[in-house]
């Protein structure tokens, strides 16, 4: 605390960075306008009635305007703040300067005091100054000292008032409640050494607009209550009042979109809003990208771009409107979960449909790796499926994951990138666990827990989910579709069935050989339950008129891709798989 000895007492920086901090949670509030805004318009269009959508409307409404007002008076603040900030750098200068000053006031006193001082002046003609002349350039020069001191006094009180006055200022801006209101407490000493669940206590107590600024104003404090295991996830979600939990899908969308653990209907809702984010950025891509079309460098890679992002952009226009559902969604890191169905109190099959080598983000955009899941969930609407991508696969474009050999096979073999990953049982062990974490959220969402659960995996996908089954997942079906391999370590568990469904494929061949997985295939363990191969629309070989041989060298790679899909020529797989999954 300053005193009148010292009113330059303080950090300026210190007060600086404060105006700075008021500052941004200030534009975080102008983006949280934007987001609830966004918010508005998607869930006017929603079906999600087990998250109030009117309730959940009638709230953002509301409160648009309170958050205008606290933006304003946190504007308020960080401008009171720097004011005061330079006032107080101000008074530490001139402080300094008039304590220079006063210490040479001091020293001409002390010089008097002591005799040290010479009287003699420029002009002077006697040998021995006469005392009354002595005396009297003592007295002038005394009376100019304290003189000088008195002055220096005045301008030092006139620093304490400027400083009490400065404080006043600043203590009356900053005094206001309705600027941080309830949401002071989550940011001080006693919010960090507190519990979660005190956290959350405390979280349900707020008002409408006390939850958007405390969630926009202090995203690591959400990240520190939501950021744990699937089951403390969904625990603690659970604990939050309503009023909370939309509040967090409207304010922290990119926490929620992707938190394993939170109800299915809450992380669409989150991803709905990422969606139209993603789509801004796009827009901000595809308008610079739009340049580079002007110049012969770079044009046909410029072209490109604009294209996937096209697609993209199509894609996730789908989802904020609602017409798609995304349970995760991240681009960037190859990220992808859509659901297919809603789920419900009728919901009776939970489907996890897991893609095999070679899969990428561009499959879901143009719909081809959805269709067989799509089957399902029109054929029997009581089936929740989710078509599932949680990062790079092998194959995908971003290179190659698993061990280094597998790219040197991949460069003398000349494979597309990252396919030998498709072999590898590190690769798979990795994915497994991820896979693993997303099914115990699965399971822990209230519509799904009772519900049937299938894992129907294609070619590497097999791999993928039993992986997954070592990392503890359980399923009550897994269905091979010319699944891959599983590892070593895995063993069936007793409560699941197991079943292949394959052609005479491509990998069936390579299985043969014993070169995929070891040897350890759904069609060489005794666990699947594998009836004969399924007969494809074409033969390996054919014949012409003249009866010469002729090699269909398609076949095989179509039979593989054949089994995962609705397609007609698929009917009889799809007659079989509905037979075991819904008897």
């Amino acid at each position: 605390m300053w005193t009148v000895a010292n009113p330059g007492l303080g950090e300026p920086d210190s007060i600086l960075s404060e105006s700075r901090i008021r500052s941004a949670k200030a534009a975080n509030l102008r983006t949280l306008q934007t987001t609830l805004t966004s918010a508005h318009s998607c869930a006017e269009t929603t079906g999600w009635t087990a998250l109030s959508r009117d309730a959940f409307v009638d709230r953002l409404v509301a409160l648009v305007p309170e958050i205008d007002l606290l933006i304003r008076g946190l504007d308020a603040q960080a401008a009171a703040l720097q004011t005061y900030s330079v006032t107080v750098d101000e008074i530490q200068g001139e402080q300094r300067l008039l304590e220079a000053r006063r210490i040479t006031a001091d020293t001409d006193l002390y010089d008097l005091q002591f005799g040290k001082t010479d009287f003699a002046q420029p002009g002077d003609t006697f040998i021995f100054m006469p005392t009354t002349v002595l005396q009297t350039r003592r007295e002038e020069a005394f009376e100019v000292a304290y003189a000088a001191i008195a002055a220096i006094d005045v301008v030092w009180d006139e620093l304490a008032t400027r400083r009490r006055t400065a404080d006043d200022v600043c203590v009356r801006d900053l005094e206001s409640d309705q600027v941080l209101g309830a949401t002071a407490w989550f940011g001080s000493s006693g919010a960090a050494g507190s519990s979660v669940d005190d956290l959350i206590v405390r979280m349900n107590t707020l008002s409408e607009a006390d939850l958007a600024v405390l969630i926009a104003t202090n995203p690591d404090l959400m990240k520190r209550m939501l950021t744990a295991t699937p089951e403390t996830v969904a625990e603690r979600w659970q604990q939050l009042g309503e009023p909370a939990q939309l509040a967090l899908i409207a304010g922290a969308p990119a926490l929620l979109g992707s938190l394993n653990g939170l109800p299915a209907l809450a992380r669409v809702a989150a991803n709905r809003l990422n969606a139209s984010t993603r789509i801004t950025e796009i827009d901000a891509e595809s308008a610079k990208l739009g340049s580079s079309l002007e110049s012969v460098e770079g044009y046909f890679e410029a072209v490109a771009l604009l294209k996937e992002l096209a697609l993209e952009r199509d894609y996730l226009q789908a989802a904020a409107d609602g017409d798609i559902q995304l349970y995760l969604y991240d681009r960037d890191a190859s990220r992808i979960v859509e659901m297919l169905g809603t789920p419900s109190d009728e919901t009776r099959h939970r489907i996890t449909y897991v893609p095999g080598t070679m899969s990428k983000m561009g499959m879901f955009y143009d719909g081809s790796v959805q269709r067989l899941s799509q089957w399902f969930v029109v054929s029997h609407p009581d089936t929740v499926a989710f078509v599932y991508k949680d990062g790079l696969f092998p194959g995908d474009t971003d290179g190659p994951l698993g061990e280094k050999v597998g790219y040197f096979g991949e460069s003398a073999l000349r494979t597309p990138v990252g396919v030998a990953d498709a072999n590898s049982a590190a690769f798979a062990d990795k994915t497994g666990k991820t896979l693993a974490a997303f099914e115990t959220g699965l399971a822990l969402d209230p519509w799904l827990t009772d519900t049937a659960s299938i894992a129907i995996g294609h070619s590497w996908g097999l791999a993928n989910i039993t992986s997954a089954e070592v990392a503890g997942a359980h399923y009550d079906s897994v269905v091979s579709l010319s699944g891959a391999w599983m590892p070593e370590e895995w063993e069936p568990h007793p409560d699941t069935n197991y079943a292949d469904f394959s052609y005479e494929d491509i990998l069936q061949s390579a299985q043969g050989l014993g070169v995929v997985g070891d040897g350890n295939n759904p069609r060489s363990n005794g666990a699947f339950d594998a009836g004969p191969f399924y007969q494809g629309p074409k033969p390996f070989i054919s014949m012409d008129r003249e009866g010469a041989l002729i090699l269909n060298p398609s076949v095989p790679l179509d039979n593989h891709n054949l089994v995962a899909t609705d397609d007609l020529n698929n009917q009889e797989v799809l007659v079989d798989l509905q037979e075991l999954i819904y008897g």
